[in-house]
């Protein structure tokens, strides 16, 4: 059984695996880097997840199959434009990709942003991660303006309420 549930306060050593894992695996779908995410204190992955369990500017969501963590999602609100909000951290492990697991994932954390107020979900997606800019236009994402500086990636732009 798959399902979609948000960052419980005290889950930092959780968050820091699932997101080491997705650094790891797919080292060119993220400007972190795994070596950079390594050094990190207990209490920086304990105060990042704590801060998105609770409140309405931020959120993060895992995606388990039967207990076991396999995807990661988070929104945060941008503080410029209070309706919208930026989506990082999206990653489902390599054997569920294709499965409709990831829409599932995006679309709690889409419920989730229109529960909050938010209307606009901008997404960067790395230059050649032509999958993921694929999965973004099927869940009706859009380019927004040119690629950015030296090809470095595009945004894509979701309204959502």
């Amino acid at each position: 059984m798959i399902f979609v549930r948000r960052i419980r306060i005290g889950e930092g050593e959780l968050f820091k695996q699932i997101r080491l894992t997705s650094l790891f695996e797919s080292p060119s779908s993220f400007t972190t880097s795994y070596e950079s995410a390594l050094k990190r204190t207990p209490e920086s992955w304990s105060e990042q997840a704590d801060l998105s369990a609770e409140g309405t500017d931020r959120g993060t969501f895992f995606l388990f199959s039967e207990n076991v963590a396999i995807g990661i999602a988070a929104l945060y609100r941008d503080t410029a434009r209070v309706d919208a909000g930026e989506l990082i951290q999206v990653w489902v492990s390599p054997e569920y990709r294709g499965t409709g697991a990831a829409e599932i994932l995006l679309e709690a954390v889409f419920n989730w942003a229109r529960e909050n107020g938010f209307h606009r979900i901008l997404a960067g997606v790395n230059p050649g991660n032509v999958r993921a800019l694929k999965f973004y236009q099927r869940l009706g994402f859009k380019a927004v303006g040119e690629p950015l500086e030296n090809d470095t990636g595009r945004f894509m732009s979701k309204e959502v309420g």
